[in-house]
C-alpha cells in the first residue's frame, strides 16, 4: 500500500487532533473526579472534627463540674452532649459512638461521688493519682476514624 507523501501530513493532522483532544479530554475528567472526592473527603473530616472537637470541650466542660459539684441535673450542657453522641451516630463508626457513650458514662459515675475542692483536683492531677482521662481514650478513636477517612481518599 503506497500512501502519497503530501496526504501524508493532512491525514496524521486529521488523526491525530481526535486522539489528542480525547486524551485531554479523559484527563480533564479524571482530575475532575478526583478534586470532587478530595472535596468531599474534606468536608467529611471537617464535619466530624466540628462535631468531635464539640463533644470534647463540652464533655470537659461537664467532666470538671461533676468533679467539683455534687448536685445532678439533666441541663442544656449535659442534653447538648446527648444530642452530640446522637449526632455522631448518624455518620461516625460505631467506635467513636461508642467512645463518646463511655464519657457519658465515666461523667454520670464521677457525678455520684462526693465532689472535691479543686484545690486537691489540681493536686490529684499532678500527681497522677487520678483515674485516666476519659476523654483520652475517645479523643484516640476519633484520631484513627480521621486518619482513616484521609486513608480512603487516596
Amino acid at each position: 500500500m503506497f500512501i502519497e507523501p503530501a496526504l501524508l501530513s493532512p491525514i496524521s493532522a486529521l488523526l491525530g487532533a481526535p486522539i489528542g483532544g480525547g486524551a485531554s479530554l479523559i484527563a480533564a475528567v479524571y482530575t475532575q473526579q478526583t478534586q470532587n472526592r478530595l472535596q468531599r473527603v474534606a468536608g467529611e473530616v471537617a464535619k466530624r472534627e466540628a462535631v468531635y472537637a464539640d463533644f470534647v470541650m463540652s464533655a470537659s466542660n461537664l467532666l470538671l463540674n461533676a468533679y467539683v459539684h455534687d448536685d445532678i441535673a439533666l441541663g442544656g450542657d449535659e442534653q447538648h452532649l446527648i444530642g452530640l453522641i446522637n449526632r455522631m451516630r448518624l455518620f461516625a463508626p460505631p467506635e467513636v459512638v461508642n467512645g463518646a457513650e463511655a464519657v457519658l458514662r465515666s461523667i454520670l459515675k464521677i457525678s455520684l461521688e462526693p465532689s472535691i475542692e479543686l484545690r486537691r483536683l489540681a493536686k490529684d492531677a499532678l500527681s497522677k493519682s487520678m483515674e485516666p482521662d476519659p476523654l483520652q481514650s475517645f479523643s484516640q478513636i476519633c484520631r484513627a476514624d480521621l486518619d482513616n477517612v484521609f486513608r480512603t481518599a487516596r
